[in-house]
């Protein structure tokens, strides 16, 4: 005992020795440090910015075709004003017949067979016998109902200022149109394809794809298809990089994040409004869906988001590339930093948020139950599971049931390295030699995932160039597509067909 206590004092004059002549030492070497460190990522925030170019709109160095570009703006209006509302066979019924009618000469050389859901599936077969691989193209007939806040009607197919407009215009009548503008183009100029290419189009792509994409793929894995390439919608080129202004950028989604929904169950006393008790289900529903949106999962930077960023930092400011220079130093504070960016946040964690609600079917009615179904995006690797033990954790003081309700899957991420990716992206390159091409996660759900374990390489990108207010019209008001982004989008894919 008496040892310690010896070695302990000894300890203690050591350090009282040490800090009578050396300790003014302690604070230097502790600012240097800190001061030495700080000084380095300013440094290497500075040089990474020095070669940083500027990428112009694309409508800046390329035009469409103005032939291509009214014809597939005509079709496009055309395509718009058939209404095809998830679950209307009618209006895809119509437009299926509008697909024949307008593209006959086409579907003489290229197959097309109608699913008992709508779906439409065409081939166009290599002129040829090839060890190539087939490709397989993805779009959906289908679109969301058009809400309200619309300057015009959602269904007019209209077009002013050199723009199409309508529900629909962007997501996804645009890729279809293109698509088939592009094949058509292609038969008029006597191209044969060197291997043989499919066309899927699913009727409920809105709703998950279960008797569309679902069932087409059933289809192609029954006759043993492997497809070398399969290329839905997802990406796009963004005009404005990450909103900033002469900064394009070509989004390849090369993974996508999975989609499921939950259902949030509030019980309470029922009974006239008069008098209502201390918690009602509705209360008690909305409670639960405060604490969702406010408390969502820690974030998870994966290396391809990483590599996103730093792909990305031509469009930061200097803030933003501050904190991207300096990972994996500068993880903890990346959320902040990107706090008023939702796409690049949605990126860097899985994201849960409420959608519906339902309760009371009059106004002075105290429901028995309420309900409420909260729409979740989980990152690759992620499961439901996690997210139901993360939802029931946040309620599990309120009279509610959190249960899963639909999960539509996500599918793998697909590796940069492979020839299809290289292929894609440089032709896009050809078009817009300055563009970066940045692989990406797709943060909404699209078909192309039910193909997955088809294919060798699964991508996500439509050539459509869209500003920001083109983007936010997606599943908004007002959805509009400028006519020379759809010419473009029909010019690359020409290209992209003769390079497969």
């Amino acid at each position: 005992m008496n040892g310690w206590k010896d070695f302990w004092a000894g300890v203690e004059i050591f350090f009282s020795n040490f800090n009578a002549r050396f300790g003014w030492l302690v604070p230097l070497l502790l600012f240097l440090v800190i001061g030495g460190s700080l000084f380095w990522a300013l440094v290497r925030t500075v040089l990474s910015g020095r070669d940083l170019n500027r990428c112009p709109s694309p409508y800046k160095t390329r035009r469409a075709d103005e032939h291509l570009t009214a014809r597939a703006a005509e079709s496009l209006a055309q395509a718009v004003a058939i209404p095809t509302v998830t679950g209307d066979r009618e209006g895809i019924d119509r437009l299926n017949a509008w697909i024949r009618e307008r593209y006959a000469g086409l579907l003489e050389q290229v197959s097309c067979a109608e699913t008992d859901s709508g779906s439409l599936v065409l081939r166009w077969r290599a002129a040829e016998k090839s060890d190539r691989g087939p490709a397989l193209f993805c779009g959906h007939l289908d679109v969301v109902p058009p809400g309200t806040g619309w300057t015009e009607e959602p269904f007019s197919g209209a077009r002013r200022d050199s723009m199409i407009c309508g529900r629909g215009a962007v997501d996804c009548k645009a890729t279809v149109v293109a698509l088939l503008e592009a094949c058509d183009a292609l038969r008029r100029e006597g191209f044969a394809p060197r291997r043989d290419l499919y066309f899927a189009f699913g009727s409920d792509e809105e709703t998950g794809g279960t008797q569309g994409a679902a069932r087409i793929a059933e289809q192609f894995s029954k006759r043993g298809l492997h497809f070398e390439l399969v290329l839905g919608d997802g990406g796009f080129i963004a005009e404005n990089h990450l909103d900033r202004v002469e900064h394009a950028a070509a989004l390849i989604g090369v993974g996508e994040k999975r989609s499921c929904a939950f259902r949030l169950t509030a019980t309470a006393a029922g009974g006239h409004s008069s008098t209502p008790p201390r918690r009602t289900a509705p209360g008690a529903l909305c409670e639960a869906m405060c604490r969702i949106e406010s408390v969502q999962p820690r974030h998870r930077l994966s290396p391809l988001t990483a590599g996103y960023l730093r792909a990305s930092l031509p469009a930061m400011t200097f803030g933003k590339r501050f904190a991207v220079c300096n990972m994996p130093f500068s993880r903890p504070i990346l959320t902040r930093v990107f706090r008023s960016e939702p796409r690049v946040l949605a990126l860097m964690r899985s994201t849960a948020v409420p959608t519906q609600l339902a309760a009371a079917p009059a106004p002075n009615i105290l429901p028995v139950t309420a309900e409420g179904v909260v729409s979740a995006r989980l990152l690759p690797g992620e499961k439901p599971e996690e997210m139901l033990d993360h939802l029931r954790a946040l309620v599990a003081d309120l009279p509610l049931r959190v249960e899963l309700l639909d999960d539509w899957g996500g599918g793998p991420v697909a590796d940069r390295r492979n020839p299809m990716f290289a292929l894609l992206a440089s032709t896009v390159k050809e078009l817009y030699p300055r563009m970066p091409v940045l692989a990406t996660l797709c943060t909404g759900a699209t078909g192309s995932r039910h193909y997955a374990n088809l294919a060798d390489c699964t991508l996500r990108f439509a050539p459509l160039v869209l500003s920001a207010r083109e983007n936010a019209g997606v599943h908004g008001a007002d959805e509009c597509l400028s006519e020379q982004s759809l010419g473009l989008a029909v010019e690359t894919y020409m290209n992209l067909m003769k390079k497969l």
